[in-house]
């Protein structure tokens, strides 16, 4: 994008078209000419290359066919307005490719000229900036922010495609598993490093070799090293999915439970054993009185011995745990003999925090149940990856409100209550009219500050329970769940734009921009709730058409 910059702002005519063919190689760019008719006489191997068509589908008028509908009248219009001033033009429009994907290109047309100064049409030089219509460049630095962080963490880290394939690792997993990062690049991370025991977890993860759309967000694994070590891992994992919502990757923060595993292996109540472990460790009787604790149970908890002995574990709880976590971990404990998992906690300063707990059941010789041993540690910092991980996944770096994939998974569950419920579910799609003016007229930085502005009037315009999402650029969405009508759609329709209509102050100017708003309701307008969106979108667009700056249902639209 900034090379466009770098075109003459006055008229170039082109005079020659044996001096075209050079234009034809940059992958980068699109190249075609026009003749006076608007017909296409050429097209660089670029272009055919992105739209997977014979450059003769282009030919003649045939190229028109593959112009969005919505963009045919506007883009005539320009080439029109071209050869009647003979200056250089730049237009933004959608075409579409041979698998009827449309993708947004800008066009820096030049007039063609002939040696007698006639006009002999138009060169066009094409850019796709899809990513920047459609907000994926702004999901592409979040990626990047992800990555950077699981660099600097000491915990495992690694991001696997759809085919559980490693797109990238940290340090820890090299370490954990013996192994290069070259050698682990696109290499089936469970696939090839499962132990034999454990290889019923891949049916789970990756049914028929593609990633199970219920993957667990918390797993265990036993690994195995390049020399058949055993390490164990436990997985805490966030799932990122691209602009539709499918699913694109997943990030996988793992921490190394294995010194963990071999010590609850070899429990017992041996002092040599209790003491040289790192992890803290409570050993109570079958009464849940604390009858042993180590050294790193005082150094993490803040009790001593002494303090300790005699007590309850429920010493230690934060409060925020209810009953029916203790009811089920207690459940589980006394079914199988182990519970492992996150939990919070208080220390003796009052300090909370979140640690990882294992409690084992301790049996005689007999096989008869005599203690509870619990091993635990801190996780503070996997916390405040996982956290910091999630709301760059789930939320625009921009303005701070969740983005488009957040945005799909609270639709989904909205619609799946409200099935239950009988109720009805309204979706708002937003687009700011003008708003390339701003950017053109007071640069990039002034149109960031124009959008946080409006995400943070958006917000106060709805209630709580309301999600007020940005799809990128200028588009936002606002989910209303639970209305009993479509009047209450139109009154926050209303209050929006009354809202927006306020001057911005924008690097002391006052700025003035109204949104179009198109509205569809779940399940009125439609029986699949992925449709929502779109007819929310197809509504928008007919405000455009009509005017701009109000609101129109989508079940009001002649179809």
């Amino acid at each position: 994008m900034n090379d466009m910059g770098k075109f003459p702002q006055q008229p170039c005519p082109i005079t020659g078209d044996e001096n075209f063919h050079f234009l034809a190689y940059p992958a980068h760019v699109l190249v075609f000419l026009l003749d006076p008719d608007h017909r296409c006489e050429f097209v660089s191997p670029s272009l055919t290359t992105f739209t997977g068509r014979d450059a003769a589908q282009e030919m003649g008028a045939g190229w028109l066919e593959h112009l969005h509908p919505d963009d045919r009248a506007v883009f005539m219009q320009g080439l029109a307005q071209a050869r009647q001033s003979r200056q250089l033009t730049r237009q933004l429009f959608r075409y579409r490719r041979q698998d009827g994907v449309y993708r947004w290109f800008v066009n820096q047309g030049m007039p063609r000229m002939t040696p007698a100064g006639d006009f002999a049409g138009q060169v066009g030089l094409c850019f796709d900036v899809t990513a920047y219509q459609d907000g994926e460049a702004e999901a592409e630095q979040s990626a990047r922010h992800m990555i950077a962080l699981l660099k600097q963490t000491r915990l495992i880290a690694v991001v696997l495609d759809t085919q559980g394939r490693v797109q990238f690792s940290n340090g820890g997993l090299c370490r954990l598993l013996n192994c290069g990062g070259v050698e682990l690049m696109d290499c089936h991370l469970f696939e090839q490093h499962l132990a034999d025991r454990n290889r019923d977890l891949l049916a789970t993860l990756y049914p028929g070799g593609t990633q199970s759309p219920h993957f667990p967000t918390e797993f265990e694994s036993e690994l195995r090293t390049r020399s058949n070590e055993p390490r164990y891992v436990s997985w805490h994992t966030i799932v990122l999915r691209d602009m539709s919502g499918r699913i694109k990757s997943t990030i996988l923060i793992g921490d190394d439970v294995t010194e963990l595993r071999l010590t609850e292996q070899q429990l017992s109540l041996s002092a040599k054993i209790f003491e040289a472990t790192h992890h803290a460790m409570v050993v109570t009787d079958l009464d849940g009185t604390i009858v042993a604790v180590n050294n790193a149970f005082t150094l993490l908890t803040g009790y001593s011995e002494a303090e300790a002995l005699g007590q309850n574990p429920s010493l230690l709880q934060s409060g925020r745990h209810d009953q029916t976590f203790y009811r089920q971990l207690w459940e589980q404990l006394v079914a199988t003999g182990h519970w492992h998992g996150d939990i919070w906690d208080r220390r003796k300063d009052g300090s909370i925090y979140p640690k990882y707990l294992s409690i084992s059941v301790i049996k005689d010789d007999a096989g008869k149940p005599t203690n509870y041993a619990g091993l635990f540690y801190d996780i503070s910092e996997r916390k405040t990856v996982e956290e910091r991980l999630d709301h760059l996944a789930h939320y625009d770096t921009l303005t701070g409100i969740p983005n488009r994939c957040l945005l799909l998974d609270r639709l989904e569950q909205e619609a799946e209550r409200t099935t239950r419920q009988q109720t009805k579910l309204g979706l708002l799609y937003l687009d700011l009219d003008h708003f390339k003016q701003v950017n053109d007229t007071l640069g990039h930085t002034a149109g960031d500050e124009l959008l946080k502005e409006i995400a943070q009037r958006l917000k106060t315009c709805v209630r709580a329970v309301d999600t007020v999402a940005r799809l990128g650029g200028d588009e936002f969405v606002v989910l209303i769940p639970d209305i009993k009508e479509s009047d209450d759609l139109a009154r926050v329709s209303t209050k929006i734009l009354n809202a927006l209509m306020v001057p911005c102050k924008i690097e002391g100017r006052s700025v003035v921009t109204s949104p179009s708003i198109g509205i569809s309701i779940y399940p009125d307008d439609c029986s699949d709730v992925h449709d929502l969106l779109k007819h929310a979108d197809t509504a928008m667009y007919r405000v455009k058409q009509n005017g701009r700056g109000f609101y129109k249902f989508f079940g009001s639209l002649d179809h």
